[in-house]
């Protein structure tokens, strides 16, 4: 005569947990699932901090001034060209290579990996994450995103304020159609921007030297760059294809990047590069996923005090 069956106490071979009767086997959970709560830990991470309601605060009315600067170059019987309009709209990226919203939005990608570790805060978020990588591309990710609403609320609002401002004065509206596609550009490239900057931060380790370096290099060495690459290689062109100018043909006004008044002209011919939009964009999209490549691998490699 058999003897009954009769529950007993186990333990998961695997993982040494005890697994007795009604009780669920504890479960690793999946990367979709971990890298969605390692992100929205990072989203209320960023909207609890003052300093974003500040910066957001500063860039509305910041994009209400570029909005009414379209006046500076209408007039009663001309309208604002598709580039003046991008140039205004995109923070002039023009003149300086990079658009100055993204020196603004620094802190969306540096402050998240900078201070992680400095405040203590980093074996948290490696737990929330359940692993550093997973928690490196949270990071990344929630600040490009919220990169990108910034920047398409902002050339929304300056848009909006450029419109009302042109109409108040009676100067001729603009074709704003032909605007959009440099505008789309523009969100794009500036979604890139927290990456690069998070990556930067997570390889200087230090927030201050990456401040520096975010502002440094695309305003100055890169531009000292193109021009020594070209005499030691004695290739013209190629500092156009550097990221940071090929971000600057990727905002151009025009569909195939000529500029199409004489202003742009000459901003080009001094600061900025010959590729076609769409080069361009694809060039700095590459250059951003190299880069958060190095900055996943240097993450990964850091330990917390």
């Amino acid at each position: 005569m058999s003897t009954p069956m009769t529950d007993s106490p186990r333990t998961d071979g695997a993982r040494g947990a005890y697994a007795g009767p009604g009780r669920p086997r504890p479960q690793t959970p999946s990367a979709t699932t971990a890298l969605r709560r390692a992100a929205a830990y990072e989203w209320h991470h960023l909207r609890g901090l003052r300093s974003t309601w500040i910066l957001l605060a500063v860039v509305a009315v910041l994009s209400v001034g570029n909005g009414a600067s379209l006046l500076l170059v209408a007039d009663e019987t001309v309208a604002p060209s598709p580039s003046a309009v991008a140039d205004a709209l995109q923070w002039s990226p023009a003149a300086t290579q990079v658009s100055m919203l993204a020196l603004f939005l620094i802190t969306l990608g540096t402050g998240s990996v900078s201070t992680d570790l400095t405040r203590g805060a980093a074996r948290t978020t490696w737990l929330t994450a359940a692993s550093r990588g997973t928690a490196f591309a949270a990071k990344l990710g929630v600040a490009a995103v919220s990169a990108a609403a910034v920047a398409a609320a902002s050339a929304l609002l300056a848009g909006a304020c450029g419109a009302l401002a042109l109409a108040v004065s009676g100067a001729p509206q603009p074709a704003w159609g032909q605007a959009l596609p440099a505008l789309l550009r523009f969100v794009l490239v500036l979604a890139c921007w927290p990456v690069v900057a998070g990556s930067v931060a997570a390889l200087v380790r230090n927030r201050a030297g990456t401040v520096l370096v975010l502002v440094v290099w695309p305003l100055i060495a890169e531009r000292l760059t193109g021009l020594l690459l070209g005499r030691l290689l004695g290739v013209d062109g190629l500092g156009g294809w550097l990221p940071f100018a090929a971000a600057r043909a990727a905002m151009s006004g025009a569909p195939d990047g000529t500029p199409d008044d004489a202003g742009a002209a000459f901003a080009q011919a001094m600061l900025g590069s010959d590729l076609a939009p769409g080069t361009g964009l694809l060039v700095h999209v590459l250059f951003t996923l190299v880069l958060a490549a190095a900055g996943v691998w240097a993450y990964r490699r850091r330990d917390a005090p």
